[in-house]
């Protein structure tokens, strides 16, 4: 399996979401001590043609800057630095958890004990960082009230990073890759007795917030994020509430 760089697990409070793994920062995470999995060279093409769709999209999205935006470019670094000179690979792969996200809706919220995602990003220092959600997990006890729920992720997109309003806060939205004839979108069922099943798809309008700590540990937040309302039984108003911290430290975004 050919090996992805991770940020450093060293530390981590969540080691089962990461059995068979190891890490330390500037290395790259392999899965141990287990066969090839059945269709892992297919997986390796998706990942392959998921980075050419990103570049496509970063191609597009810079066509036309201006250097008014070169003071708000953003590279992830592994360092604090005003200058960031010793940046992560290009591309690197991230991976954060969230206890207790949240569908908030008119018709009750919807909680689950935990969630896990995991983002490749073509980190280059430009207006934009792009990137790949390659997984995105929502697990444990998740209800509506008494009613049980299940939500499941059938499909996952990409996302844009850029300098938000505050120079201490990046903003991320939700985009399409283009693979094949159909974009691919980040695209979630959440299925609750009779009272929810409804399809959701993530857009421009589903916005995050990341900042980082003094230790470089970054954190993702979901504040009341839109949610597309795409098919099935839904509620009149749909937020994504949650917050995802980064596994491991040395996680700057700089400019």
């Amino acid at each position: 399996m050919r090996a992805l760089p991770l940020t450093s697990l060293t530390g981590s409070p969540w080691p089962e979401y990461l059995n068979g793994c190891s890490g330390r920062p500037g290395q790259t995470i392999t899965r141990r001590g287990f066969p090839p999995l059945e269709g892992e060279s297919k997986v390796k093409l998706v990942k392959m043609l998921s980075l050419a769709a990103v570049a496509a999209i970063a191609a597009m999205a810079f066509v036309g800057t201006s250097s008014a935006f070169a003071e708000k470019n953003v590279v992830l670094c592994e360092v604090q630095q005003l200058e960031c000179e010793k940046p992560w690979p290009n591309p690197t792969t991230i991976v954060g958890h969230s206890t207790s996200p949240k569908l908030l809706s008119s018709v009750g919220t919807v909680e689950c004990e935990k969630s896990l995602a995991e983002i490749t990003l073509l980190n280059t220092l430009a207006k934009l960082i792009l990137g790949h959600i390659l997984s995105l997990k929502f697990e444990g006890n998740c209800h509506l009230g008494s009613t049980a729920c299940t939500v499941t992720v059938s499909e996952t997109g990409g996302i844009t990073i850029e300098h938000g309003a505050n120079k201490l806060e990046w903003e991320g939205r939700a985009v399409s890759l283009p693979l094949g004839e159909t974009p691919m979108n980040t695209v979630a069922n959440v299925k609750c007795g009779f009272l929810i099943n409804c399809t959701y798809t993530g857009g421009e309008e589903t916005k995050t917030t990341t900042t980082n700590n003094a230790e470089g540990v970054a954190t993702v937040v979901a504040n009341k994020a839109e949610l597309k309302r795409s098919a099935g039984f839904c509620p009149a108003v749909s937020e994504w509430d949650a917050t995802y911290v980064g596994l491991g430290t040395g996680l700057w975004l700089e400019s």
